[in-house]
């Protein structure tokens, strides 16, 4: 997990740098199977899941070794988007509320909507299979 926008002097930028860093990630991922292809019987791949709400964020941990987490409805949805890309074999699941507020232009991606566990509303969403699709 990782939290962006919270040191910000604006908190809505986390949502853009978010996608910025999704897509550093995709980019490296991409750099290690380059390297390694010939030892891969397949790339490696992995899944990311983008959504934007407040949440109830602090320092968690003893004294020494305290981190910042968050907890609450954003983060259990995050998590259950990141799921979502095995079941849409994507590399990004954006939700609408993450895509708009990055700003990115989505045009020509299909807007989906699943029930997610923990929910009682389904999440919009869009599901991105490559770091050009992120590109927005």
């Amino acid at each position: 997990m990782a939290l962006y926008g919270l040191y910000a002097a604006d908190p809505k930028t986390g949502p853009a740098d978010a996608v910025r860093g999704a897509r550093q990630m995709l980019e490296r991922l991409e750099q290690l199977n380059y390297r390694l292809r010939g030892d891969l019987r397949e790339p490696l791949r992995i899944g990311i899941g983008i959504h934007y709400s407040e949440a109830i964020v602090g320092a968690m941990g003893p004294p020494r070794s305290q981190m910042i987490t968050a907890i609450g409805d954003p983060v259990n949805t995050c998590a259950r988007l990141e799921s979502l890309t095995k079941e849409y074999d994507c590399a990004v699941i954006i939700s609408r509320q993450a895509a708009d507020a990055a700003g990115l232009n989505l045009a020509g991606h299909e807007l989906r909507e699943a029930q997610v566990k923990g929910r009682r509303e389904p999440v919009q969403f869009y599901a991105l299979r490559t770091l050009a699709d992120l590109q927005g």
